[in-house]
């Protein structure tokens, strides 16, 4: 790859060989990074071998990418001659064809604006036209995807379509087929402006720079006198054809004169800024635009001072640096030593910064510029020549000659000066009388007769006469516009005229008069449009009460069938399956119930309470802790069921009596708070017929207590957490407070046993005492009971428990006797039974441990 840092040109020659015709995307460079080299502003990237090469304008949405490796354009001999119709049948298919008539040939170049394509148009083909190939442009997505973009575009191109001249590109049409935005327009051979720059770089040949500036500057007069504003004008917007002089073009995106415009009158003032969609090229930009103010004629002066600056010396006259910020930094462009003293005078001026320093009008410029005709001038110069030779043939010597000629030259001299001010005055008086046959009576043309009249009192202040008479003129055409306005019922923005007519000295009681007339007439049309803006809300009121009155009755039908279905799925979910969900399904239908028929809200929730009742209950027997899970949500769903309140979880209510050395899903323990669970217990009979009692698996361990010395304070919870030794060497009421508590936070009932509840738990079904019972024992050198042991070794009986003869005596009341059941370590082995029983104080020992009962519910 080369490059070239001065005019900003990349030639990239490997890559893809493919000759379809770029897409818009490829074109407008969605991808790759800019490097050093990434031109700036108005600069052009030439793509040899690779589609990629686009990618280079990414980061400069007004870099123009011009495709070598396009399909080749023929040259002008082949172009002027239409296509077989054979061969474009072959060719097309193989190209993009746009509204089904557009055959996209090759890509000229691409922008900020999208992509532009030469085209074969099908429909000149079949009228076989010499020429049928046309410009095609692609706009790209920011255009697309901008919400106003097509509506003022088009509104945009059909301004330009009116821009019939020979220094404007002709723009055809502007139209959408499906997400692609395209404009066609008339197809040029030549070069871009920019690119004739690059091969300049000190600028075009006097001759071809001021025909180009000619050209352009025309274009731009004539555009603004349709009043509109290119506002995006650069060497890249101007092609210098081969044969038909230079053209301007993208006057399709600009921006309509904001003031005095036809179609502003007609309510198509433009609702997006074109600078917003990438139509603004900073370089070229006035400071205004930068600043986003209005725009003005003044704005293409400052961008075609830039570019006429270009053609001189083929440099910018700012280094491509913004106005705005060169503005900051004061800077001044030098001085082009090739131009004449009245030229540069122009361009200068063309090139200040701020609108009330620059050249207002382009029109102005091209006269300050090239000048007009000296006629008048060369004329007078004449005659002065031909006075001083024929004054020569009578004065008598050198002398008297040259005095005559110095006094002919002063009358002369003043005789011009008094013409040309004659001729002044008299553009001044003609200017005016054109402003009056106007009377566009709009702002701008207010502002305009101000100026004129402002400056032909500059001329010949002493003349009262042409004030009045402009003055007077000025505010009968306000006032006969306003009495017109008023007698057709036009009344809209007949305030301003009146406001205009009083500004211009109007006469008061004209002017009053007819502000009591529009008054008059403006209360009549208000108070006819509320009537008839009555008449429609009463005839719309009645209507609507209608189809309420029908919705309503709707409505009611729906919800009763509504709150049928809801009731059938209601107790649905209210079917009793172990995994029942009470926060989900029921709370969902219930509360649609309770939205849908409100007065059943009380009525509905004693309902539900009860059939949770029924359900509770059901798997209180299977698992209690799907039970505690349903009750907990039950309450949650219906905290006023006081129903609920009443029920209460059995952990062990589902165990049958007996069962529990069948295995663990066969023992129950209540929970604790913080996740912990209280001793182990298996259900078996109780002594009182029909019913059934929990009671401790193990005797009570250090490690069962620890939970209550944690809460209560009353012992080391952490000397006893993990030792699943029998607890001993404590009094009974040590035993009784710890049973106390269980009850406390479980809600259940724990106590020491009866021991008639004891005697029946542990004879079971009446298997003899187990033989690895610890119990004393001392033979040979077996010696049984020296030590306790885990309460967990030994075989259970058939209710599941273990270790209930020997290790510890256990605490049990007969009647109210305190006694201790079924022999400890130190108990002899052969008098260590199950019926095994003597009277206890109470107090603590090193020998006496205890179990506990609960209650059950069934």
């Amino acid at each position: 790859m080369t490059t070239n840092k001065d005019d900003k040109t990349q030639i990239i020659q490997k890559g893809n060989k493919s000759d379809q015709p770029a897409t818009p995307e490829k074109a407008s460079g969605k991808s790759g990074q800019r490097d050093s080299n990434t031109p700036a502003d108005d600069s052009t990237i030439i793509v040899g071998s690779q589609n990629t090469g686009a990618d280079n304008g990414k980061d400069n949405p007004d870099v123009t990418v011009v495709n070598l490796n396009a399909r080749t354009i023929p040259p002008a001999s082949s172009a002027s001659s239409p296509q077989p119709k054979a061969a474009a049948s072959a060719a097309a298919e193989n190209r993009r064809v746009i509204k089904g008539r557009f055959e996209l040939v090759s890509m000229l170049g691409a922008g900020g604006m999208g992509a532009v394509y030469k085209a074969l148009d099908r429909r000149k083909v079949e009228a076989s036209d010499s020429d049928p190939y046309v410009a095609v442009k692609l706009l790209n997505d920011d255009f697309r995807q901008h919400p106003d973009a097509f509506i003022s575009l088009q509104r945009e191109s059909r301004k330009s379509q009116t821009l019939a001249h020979p220094n404007i590109v002709t723009v055809y049409d502007f139209d959408r087929d499906r997400d692609t935005v395209f404009m066609t327009m008339e197809f040029l051979e030549g070069s871009p402006l920019d690119e004739l720059l690059r091969k300049h770089p000190d600028g075009m040949e006097a001759e071809k720079a001021e025909s180009i500036l000619r050209d352009i500057s025309n274009a731009l007069i004539y555009a603004h006198s349709h009043n509109i504003i290119h506002s995006d004008f650069k060497p890249g917007n101007i092609y210098v054809t081969n044969k038909k002089g230079t053209k301007v073009f993208d006057f399709g995106i600009a921006r309509a004169v904001s003031e005095g415009s036809a179609a502003n009158t007609a309510g198509e003032k433009t609702i997006f800024d074109a600078s917003t969609l990438g139509a603004l090229t900073p370089a070229y930009a006035s400071k205004e635009m930068l600043d986003g103010s209005e725009p003005s004629q003044s704005d293409d002066v400052y961008a075609l001072g830039c570019v006429a600056y270009e053609l001189y010396c083929g440099k910018h006259p700012f280094n491509k640096m913004p106005a705005d910020q060169a503005f900051k930094k004061g800077l001044k462009p030098k001085r082009l030593k090739s131009l004449s003293r009245r030229q540069w005078n122009a361009l200068a001026a063309a090139l200040e910064f701020t609108r009330e320093n620059r050249t207002a009008t382009v029109a102005e410029f091209y006269e300050k510029f090239f000048g007009k005709p000296r006629v008048l001038i060369w004329a007078l110069a004449t005659s002065l020549i031909a006075f001083a030779v024929v004054g020569g043939v009578y004065l008598k010597n050198y002398n008297e000659q040259a005095e005559a000629q110095e006094k002919l030259k002063e009358e002369l001299q003043l005789e011009l000066q008094t013409k040309l001010e004659s001729s002044a005055i008299d553009n001044q008086e003609n200017a005016l009388d054109r402003l009056m046959q106007i009377s566009a009576l709009t702002p701008k043309w207010d502002a305009e007769v101000r100026r004129e009249l402002r400056k032909y009192n500059e001329l010949v202040p002493d003349d009262g006469t042409m004030n009045e008479k402009i003055t007077r003129q000025t505010a009968k055409a306000y006032v006969d516009e306003a009495r017109r306005r008023i007698e057709n019922d036009e009344l809209k923005g007949v305030t301003p005229l009146l406001q205009a007519a009083l500004r211009w000295d109007a006469p008061t009681d004209t002017v009053n008069l007819l502000s009591e007339q529009l008054n008059t007439k403006q209360e009549a049309e208000r108070l006819r449009q509320e009537n008839a803006r009555l008449a429609v809300e009463r005839e719309k009121a009645e209507r609507m009460r209608i189809e309420q009155e029908q919705r309503e009755a709707d409505l009611e039908r729906a919800r009763q069938q509504q709150v049928k279905q809801e009731v059938d799925r209601l107790e649905d979910s209210l079917r009793c399956p172990n995994d029942i969900d009470v926060a989900g399904r029921v709370a969902d239908h219930l509360h649609l119930l309770e939205s849908l028929d409100p007065d059943r809200s009380a009525a509905l929730r004693t309902a539900v309470a009860s059939s949770l009742t029924q359900c509770f209950n059901k798997i209180a027997k299977i698992s209690p802790y799907s039970a505690a899970s349903m009750l907990e949500e039950s309450k949650a769903l219906l905290p006023d069921q006081s129903s609920l309140d009443k029920l209460k979880v059995d952990y062990c209510g589902h165990i049958a009596p007996g069962t529990g050395a069948k295995g663990r899903r066969y023992t129950c323990a209540d929970p604790l708070p913080d996740g912990a669970k209280g001793p182990s217990m298996v259900v078996v009979p109780s002594p009182q017929e029909g019913k059934a009692i929990a009671i401790s698996e193990y005797e009570i361990t250090y490690d069962d207590i620890a939970d209550f010395c944690r809460v209560t304070e009353r012992c080391d919870a952490s000397q006893y957490a993990n030792n699943f030794l029998p607890l001993n060497n404590i009094n009974i009421d040590f035993a009784n407070n710890f049973a106390d508590w269980l009850s406390s936070v479980t809600g259940q009932h724990y106590r020491l046993p009866e021991y008639d509840e004891w005697l029946l738990a542990a004879k079971a079904d009446g298997a003899p005492e187990s033989a690895d019972r610890n119990c004393f024992l001392k033979y040979g050198a077996i010696e049984k009971g020296t030590q306790l042991r885990k309460t967990t070794i030994g075989r259970p009986n058939s209710y599941g428990l273990v270790s209930h003869v020997g290790n510890v005596q256990e605490w049990a009341y007969r009647g109210s006797q305190l006694v201790v059941a079924g022999g400890s370590r130190q108990t002899p082995m052969d008098e260590c039974r199950i019926n095994t029983v003597k009277p206890h104080n109470g107090s603590p020992d090193e020998f006496t441990g205890f179990r506990l009962v609960r209650e059950t519910i069934r």
